[in-house]
């Protein structure tokens, strides 16, 4: 099933067991489709410029008066422009995303992997992490029983990354000017390419925070 939607200036995604692939290109209309799995509702609503995608399994009466989600999920894909600010979230499931700019993405129990993206926000419980961003900044990125691997290409704003109960490993390039200060309990600290006793890249304008708990730090100049 898929619907095609003009104008579309923000989109937020809601979902519970589903599984999120969100691409942005070069055509000015937005595409949604999904393939339901069980019993599951996907609604899809437009509000102006703003697009509504909430999916969630369908619930029923146990003994008649206790409700029971189902085990239904949906396999969710959209297609938006990449001048689109998306916001989204995922319980129980997977988020894949190629070039997107994202406000905020969030997963509880589900995995992030971004590619090519720009992004503010982003963090997962029980969950893992791994972005490729071609602009970052200003970025907060955690998780909490996971591990967080971030690739910037480009910094235009600070960065704070954390983790507690997972490592840590931050690549930036020669375009990121960064001043990098590290944090760490229960964990190593490495560099790669870059001094230790001074972590700096290029002209150190933005300040670039790194901390785990009970986890590695590595932080790579590539």
């Amino acid at each position: 099933m898929g619907m095609r939607f003009e104008n579309v200036r923000e989109i937020e995604v809601m979902a519970v067991n589903g599984h999120l692939e969100i691409e942005g290109w070069e055509n000015g209309y937005a595409e949604v489709s999904y393939v339901p799995h069980g019993e599951v509702d996907v609604e899809v609503e437009r509000s102006g410029g703003r697009l509504l995608v909430r999916e969630k399994p369908k619930t029923r009466k146990v003994l008649g008066i206790f409700p029971k989600s189902s085990e239904g999920w949906a396999e969710i894909r959209l297609k938006l422009p990449k001048s689109a600010v998306v916001n989204a979230k995922n319980v129980n499931g997977e988020l894949k995303a190629v070039g997107v700019r994202f406000e905020e993405v969030t997963t509880v129990n589900g995995e992030i992997h971004l590619e090519d993206c720009e992004v503010e926000k982003l963090s997962t419980v029980n969950g893992e992490i791994t972005a490729h961003l071609s602009v970052a900044g200003p970025l907060k990125a955690s998780t909490v029983n996971g591990e967080l691997e971030i690739t910037i290409e480009e910094l235009e704003g600070d960065v704070e990354a954390s983790c507690v109960n997972g490592d840590i490993v931050l690549r930036l390039t020669d375009f990121c000017d960064a001043r990098i200060e590290t944090k760490k309990a229960n964990g190593d600290v490495e560099f790669v390419g870059i001094d230790p006793d001074e972590p700096v890249i290029g002209t150190g304008e933005f300040t670039v925070k790194v901390s785990t708990v009970n986890g590695d730090v590595r932080v790579e100049l590539v």
